[in-house]
């Protein structure tokens, strides 16, 4: 941002620049210079500062909008690990039923086979103690042959007595024999019958001990699948407070950035308020000082006149006049404070004639008598002449100086400012060496938007140091602030 140096001087009145403005004005015939260079001045520093406010509150936006999405996918995240929980404890309730359905089945089973078992050895003792029954009855059976074979023997010797009785008591023996014989093959049947379900049954309680077995292998199986499923269950539901709690943290960090969005929002556009009132009063300012100008305007209008007699007057008593005058026509309205000491009279050279020469140009005062104006020039002691030319030779070429300089800085070329300063300087100008160390001044730049001009610390302070000597007020205070 390009910021007039001259119109920074404190050390001049407002009014005096004003009507300074008006006369060179009136002149020139430029109309709206002023205004030009009042409205950006007015204009900018709101626009920046809206701009700022809006890419602020973009950002803000941005950060919002980032956290947001964070916030949606780590509740996607969280909606995913329930849905896995609901389906870990989905499998985990069908195992637990699958496994007190199996658990119950093969405790009926296990019943079942308990009762098959303890009837078969109850079937298997009965049969044992029948086969000790067919046992006792075969040892009596061969008593009874023993007891018989006696009696056959004791036959014999009765039937060497009496056959008829002997033939009869074979014949009875002959049918117990043939009884016995046939409980003998019965027996030997039931016998080998029951052996035959013993080892049928036996098999049958093998089988039914083997599908145990094997039902109590299937039971530990699942149990073990149980033990994982509730393991993976566990590990599950740990992940899922894990992401849990990152999500309340996302959550509060997220209210957290919101309020500080919502804060900053509701600052910006507080300074925004700020600067658009500030704007208003600016604009008002602006108008004001149109309206002045415009005043200011009317008033040169009503005393052209008496300018044009004063400068044709001055032009009689001094032939130069006439290109000073052209030259000071075409300053800007605050070439006052850039006139060397000896011409604007701060180090009290009185009523000289260059000084009186350039108030009438500049303030347009009333004609002066005649004799006002030649006594400087024709009674003045002869030493005292050349001063005079001199005097506003300097004028002329510091007038010029200042025209160019203070377009150069309009234009933002500061460094050939800087060469058009350091001329004007040299004629002796207070003001022109204070603008010439804001030129170097880091702060200002900084403030004009200078970024590609390089401040220089030491050289502003040396040429606030000659301008403070020259007089300016300012520049002291500069110079301090140059030195923490």
């Amino acid at each position: 941002m390009t910021m007039p140096v001259l119109a920074q001087q404190p050390n001049r009145p407002a009014s005096y620049a004003h009507v300074v403005a008006t006369h060179l004005r009136g002149a020139t015939g430029s109309g709206g210079w002023r205004a030009a260079q009042l409205k950006p001045s007015a204009d900018t520093t709101p626009l920046k500062l809206a701009q700022a406010t809006i890419s602020n509150s973009e950002r803000s936006r941005q950060v919002l909008a980032t956290e947001q999405e964070r916030i949606q996918a780590l509740a996607a995240d969280l909606r995913t690990c329930r849905r896995e929980q609901d389906t870990v404890l989905g499998l985990l309730q069908h195992a637990r039923e699958q496994w007190s359905s199996v658990a119950e089945a093969t405790e009926n089973e296990t019943d079942k086979l308990q009762k098959s078992l303890v009837e078969e050895r109850l079937h298997t003792q009965r049969l044992e103690r029948e086969l000790v029954k067919a046992r006792n009855d075969l040892d009596v059976q061969a008593r009874l042959s023993r007891e018989i074979g006696t009696e056959g023997r004791e036959t014999e010797r009765r039937a060497q007595s009496d056959p008829r009785e002997l033939q009869q008591a074979v014949e009875r023996e002959k049918d117990w024999a043939n009884r016995l014989k046939q409980n003998l093959t019965a027996a030997h049947h039931d016998l080998e019958t029951q052996s035959a379900e013993v080892t049928r049954q036996a098999a049958e309680i093998s089988a039914k001990e083997a599908a145990e077995a094997q039902l109590q292998a299937s039971l530990r199986q699942e149990h073990d699948r149980i033990k994982q499923l509730e393991e993976t269950l566990a590990t599950t539901q740990i992940e899922l407070d894990n992401r849990s709690q990152q999500i309340a943290k996302a959550t509060e960090e997220t209210k957290q950035t919101k309020q500080i969005a919502e804060n900053t929002s509701a600052k910006l556009m507080l300074s925004l308020r700020e600067e658009h009132e500030r704007a208003n009063a600016l604009a008002q300012e602006l108008s004001l000082a149109r309206s002045k100008l415009f005043a200011y305007e009317a008033q040169a209008a009503a005393t052209n006149d008496r300018a044009e007699q004063s400068k044709e007057q001055l032009r009689r008593e001094c032939h130069q006049s006439s290109r000073d005058e052209q030259e000071l026509a075409a300053a800007r309205p605050n070439v006052g404070p850039w006139l060397p000491a000896e011409v604007s009279g701060e180090r009290g050279a009185g009523n000289s004639p260059t000084r009186e020469l350039l108030r009438t140009l500049l303030l347009g005062s009333p004609p002066l008598p005649p004799q006002s104006a030649r006594e400087p020039v024709v009674t003045a002691d002869e030493p005292k002449a050349p001063s005079l030319v001199l005097g506003n030779e300097q004028a002329a070429e510091l007038v010029r100086l200042i025209a160019r300089s203070t377009g150069l800085l309009r234009q933002g070329d500061i460094g050939a400012a800087r060469v058009v300063l350091e001329r004007a300087a040299e004629l002796g100008s207070a003001p022109a060496s204070f603008a010439l160390a804001e030129t170097y001044d880091p702060g200002l730049l900084a403030k004009w938007g200078a970024s590609g001009t390089r401040g220089d610390t030491s050289k502003a302070r040396e040429l606030y140091a000659r301008a403070a000597a020259g007089g300016v007020k300012e520049a002291k205070e500069r110079f301090d602030a140059l030195g923490h």
